[in-house]
């Protein structure tokens, strides 16, 4: 799967109102926000720990690619959304077709 952007990435902890436990697998799926939008992706961990509290680039992936790119830019904020905000984020890359 071929990403569409990198992000730079750090998931809240749990005081801080973020997830119980850290984040792994070959992907994770949730709502990115941009501008107060919500778009589906799946965030690319190729079997990857993300340990809550640490930031970490990651590829990701847009269920529908031509809705979100031209609301980004490098250096835009996103947030990550799994029935609250789990993590905040910066785009550090936009990749072209």
């Amino acid at each position: 799967m071929k990403p569409d952007i990198i992000i730079s990435v750090r998931f809240f902890t749990p005081p801080e109102g973020g997830r119980n436990a850290a984040v792994e697998g070959q992907f994770y799926a949730c709502p990115l926000f941009v501008e107060g939008k919500g778009f589906d992706c799946r965030l690319l961990l190729g079997g990857r720990r993300f340990e809550l509290g640490a930031t970490y680039e990651v590829p990701v992936k847009f269920l529908y690619r031509e809705l979100v790119l031209p609301m980004l830019t490098v250096g835009k904020d996103v947030l990550l959304w799994e029935g609250r905000d789990v993590a905040k984020g910066e785009v550090i890359k936009v990749i072209e077709e």
